[in-house]
């Protein structure tokens, strides 16, 4: 029976493959992108948020590539127990509309038993990806408690 990591290798060999994915994903498989709920966000990427099925992460793979191209993709370690795994990497995307490139960190966690995955959760550095789509305007940032802000 494969580990969490090597099911979590595969499917990542072949995202966009739903028949291929299905055979490493249990019936109750739960993906979470970028955050649990954000309907703001879920606007610029309809992907994001908790959704339920391997449909979902399969569909997100579909999308991320009908939205940037993948230059570079980047496993750079990997930690495993009896439950799960986590992979840490980067990428590089340049979007697909606007020609604007873009490198992130990203974490993947993933939960499984019995050689399937049930639960995965993709992080990554979502103000960068998102700016890939900014075609003009820019934000007043005031966060910081002495009252300094900046434009971006």
């Amino acid at each position: 029976m494969a580990s969490p990591l090597a099911v979590l290798k595969s499917i990542l060999s072949n995202p966009t493959d739903i028949d291929f994915v299905k055979q490493f994903t249990t019936d109750k498989f739960t993906y979470v992108s970028l955050n649990f709920q954000n309907a703001e966000l879920k606007k610029i990427m309809p992907w994001a948020g908790t959704n339920d099925g391997t449909e979902a992460l399969v569909k997100t793979f579909i999308d991320v590539s009908r939205y940037w191209k993948v230059d570079n993709f980047e496993i750079h370690d990997t930690f495993e127990n009896k439950d799960g795994a986590a992979i840490f990497g980067s990428f590089t995307y340049t979007s697909s509309l606007l020609g604007k490139t873009v490198t992130s960190p990203f974490a993947v966690l993933a939960r499984g038993e019995h050689g399937k995955l049930s639960y995965v959760q993709f992080m990554e550095d979502t103000f960068a990806t998102v700016r890939s789509f900014r075609e003009s305007g820019e934000y007043l940032i005031k966060a910081r408690p002495d009252g300094w802000e900046t434009r971006v």
